[in-house]
Parts: structure tokens; sequence; C-alpha cells
């Protein structure tokens, strides 16, 4: 089987504004090429088989409502994954706060009452609102970190030279910088 191109992409997320039989179809062509890879990613992450069948429900629901919202500029596969990531973040949010006993003493503590908690979900939603901003960059910046491709792969995957990437990757790690450090003055 063939992977969509970009522009392939581009269009099937476009159909899902239109409706009727066109976003049936577009929706049966986005789940054939991305069902698979995200309960990949999800599972992953560490999202047990059932869960991971109803986020991607949730998924597939929310290209539908974000589709009007979308413009074809060959970055459909960086707006799905910026979907998938966002959908997996209100996953997290929406989790029970947990209560952990330390050490078998019974002091009981709020996870989120320490500041490492604090600083890890300042990251987690700076990186929510840096993936929203940036999709192309998000993606990229995870089939490095998540997906450990190599920047000859990942230049592949983006049509782009190999300098072209690195200088790429570079301006991401800058972008980056700028949404993180808000979190690290705190």
């Amino acid at each position: 089987m063939t992977s969509l191109s970009n522009g392939d992409v581009d269009h099937l997320i476009t159909e899902l504004q239109c409706g009727g039989e066109r976003r049936k179809l577009a929706v049966t062509q986005l789940y054939t090429e991305f069902a698979d890879k995200i309960i990949k990613f999800l599972k992953l992450r560490g999202i047990a088989d059932a869960e991971a069948e109803d986020i991607l429900h949730d998924i597939f629901i929310a290209f539908i409502e974000r589709a009007n919202s979308f413009t074809p500029i060959g970055q459909g596969r960086g707006w799905i994954w910026t979907v998938v990531r966002s959908k997996l973040a209100d996953r997290y949010r929406s989790a029970e706060k947990t209560t952990s006993i330390i050490d078998g003493d019974d002091w009981l503590f709020d996870e989120e009452s320490y500041d490492e908690d604090r600083l890890k979900a300042c990251i987690e939603g700076q990186m929510s609102v840096f993936s929203r901003d940036n999709p192309e960059a998000a993606q990229a910046l995870s089939w490095v970190m998540d997906d450990e491709l190599d920047l000859r792969s990942v230049a592949s995957l983006l049509g782009r030279s190999y300098g072209a990437t690195r200088e790429f990757m570079s301006q991401i790690k800058h972008k980056l910088r700028l949404y993180i450090d808000s979190c690290l003055s705190n």
C-alpha cells in the first residue's frame, strides 16, 4: 500500500469539511492511513489497548470538528499529529489527581503540590501551545525525539535537503526555548 502524499492528506482534511459521502470517504482514507500509526503512538506512551481505541475515536471526531480551521498548505500530516498530541494531552489533563504514600510512611501528598509537578505541567502546556503554533516543527521534533529518526530520514519526510533540515531543527530549538523559558523562570 502506498502512503498518501502531503497534498493528498491536505485534500482529505478539506474533504472533512464537506459532510456527506465526501466526509465518509475522507474519514475512511485517513483512518486507513493513520489509525495503526496513532494506536502505536499511543501505546508507546503507555496507553492501554482499550483506552487507545477510545482516544483514537476521539481523535477522529476532533479531525472533523477542527477541519474548518485547517488551511491546505502541504502540512496536513503535521496538523494530524498536532491533533493527536492535543487529544493525548487532554487525556493526561483529565486523569484524576493521584495521592501517593511516601516510602511506606503514612504521609500522604498531593502530587500537584510539588514544584517539580508544576514545572512538568507548565512544560507540557507550553509544548501543547508550541505544537498548535508550529505543527510542522512539532512533527519534526516528534520524529527525532519520539521516533528516534535521524536527520536524513526527517529531511526526507519533510521534503527538504539535509542542510535545510539541520537549520530547521536549529530554529525549532530556538523557538521551543522561547516557549519553555517561562516555565523555568517561575
